[in-house]
């Protein structure tokens, strides 16, 4: 089953070869956490696969004027994209899906999470030459952890591009994912391999 829903994704990412990408087809592409009103996108879906433990998945709720994503990777165990600014720069985000985190150290802290279900910490980088603020963000979650790995760079803005971070991205609980694939297929086809032999 786990065959059959990656073959069946891979003929939709590539369908889009026979004819002009549309902006829409673009998307679905793309993590958001929602398209076409159903939770994630194909994207959400093989990330989902990449990293079968986690209980959450990163995605973009919505990119604000001057942001835009890139460098998407999808591959066995980690999961990442980038988001890219016309204020602080390109790859001023990298956004990492794995099964765990190394949270413990110098400088990290734990603060309230803004996203239900998960633990948050915060680590702040030094400042390089070229580079007006670095740190991370980490979310905990059962199964794995997400962590926004920010490089702002010329700029003497902060708060604000950080502030869009946050509005931006948010998380898609891996139950909704699951149903959604499971509900477009009739039942033919399951997120994970273990649902499908239960059955």
């Amino acid at each position: 089953m786990r065959r059959l829903l990656l073959l069946a994704v891979a003929c939709l990412l590539l369908a889009g070869c026979a004819r002009p990408v549309s902006s829409e087809f673009s998307q679905s592409r793309q993590p958001f956490c929602e398209y076409r009103g159903d939770p994630g996108t194909q994207m959400v879906v093989l990330m989902a696969q990449a990293v079968p433990s986690a209980s959450q998945l990163p995605c973009v709720k919505l990119l604000p004027a001057g942001w835009s994503m890139s460098d998407i990777f999808v591959r066995n165990g980690r999961a990442r994209f980038v988001l890219d600014s016309d204020r602080v720069g390109p790859n001023a985000v990298r956004v990492v899906l794995q099964p765990a985190c190394q949270v413990e150290g110098t400088g990290v802290t734990r603060v309230p999470s803004d996203e239900p279900g998960t633990r948050r910490y915060e680590q702040i980088g030094v400042v390089r030459p070229q580079v007006s603020f670095t740190g991370t963000r980490f979310y905990l979650f059962p199964g794995g952890c997400v962590s926004y790995q920010f490089e702002f760079k010329d700029s003497e803005e902060r708060a604000g591009p950080i502030g869009d971070v946050t509005l931006a991205l948010s998380f898609i609980t891996r139950d909704a994912v699951r149903n959604h694939v499971r509900r477009s297929t009739d039942g033919r086809a399951e997120l994970d391999p273990t649902e499908a032999s239960s059955r």
